[in-house]
C-alpha cells in the first residue's frame, strides 16, 4: 500500500499505543489536505476508527453506518458522520474491516470533518488498488454533506 514519506508522528505514536504488536498496512494522506491514516485490517465486519487529536473512537458496519448509527446502536458522533457517509457512498469492490487511526492539521469543526470524509474516500480508494482526483473526492464529499450528513 502507499507508504508516506514523511507521516505525522503523531499519528505513528498513537498507533502504536492502540496497536503496540503491529506497524500500519496502510498509510494514506488526504490529497490537498493535511490529514492521515494509519490502518491495519481487523477481521472483522467494521471499521473502526480512533481520533489522534481528540482519542476519541468509534465503530461502524456498512449496516450500521446506513442507519447513522455505531455498531453498538448508538448515533455516530459528529466527527465520524462524512466518514461513515463517505464509506457508504464510495463506489469500491471491497471494503474489509480495518482499524484506522486519523490525524490532521485542519482547523476542527465543519472543515476538520470535512477533510475526514476526502481522507477516507482516498483511504478506501488507496485500499483498493484504484486512483481518484482530488476533484472527485471533493464531489463525492459534498454528496455526502448533501445527501447523509445534512439529511
Amino acid at each position: 500500500m502507499t507508504t508516506l514519506s514523511d507521516p505525522p508522528i503523531r499519528l505513528l505514536a498513537k498507533f502504536e499505543q492502540l496497536f503496540p504488536s503491529s506497524a500500519p498496512q496502510i498509510l494514506v494522506q488526504a490529497p490537498g489536505r493535511e490529514m492521515w491514516a494509519a490502518a491495519n485490517y481487523n477481521g472483522k465486519a467494521h471499521c473502526r476508527v480512533y481520533s489522534a487529536e481528540s482519542d476519541a473512537q468509534t465503530a461502524f458496519s456498512y449496516q450500521s453506518a446506513k442507519r447513522k448509527q455505531t455498531i453498538l446502536r448508538r448515533p455516530l458522533p459528529p466527527w465520524a458522520r462524512y466518514i461513515a457517509g463517505v464509506s457508504l457512498m464510495i463506489d469500491v469492490a471491497e471494503m474489509p474491516g480495518v482499524d484506522v487511526v486519523v490525524c490532521g492539521d485542519e482547523p476542527t469543526g465543519p472543515r476538520y470533518d470535512f477533510a475526514l470524509g476526502i481522507l477516507f474516500g482516498a483511504f478506501w480508494q488507496e485500499l483498493n488498488g484504484q486512483s481518484v482526483s482530488e476533484a472527485e473526492l471533493i464531489e463525492l464529499t459534498d454528496r455526502v454533506r448533501r445527501e447523509y450528513v445534512g439529511g
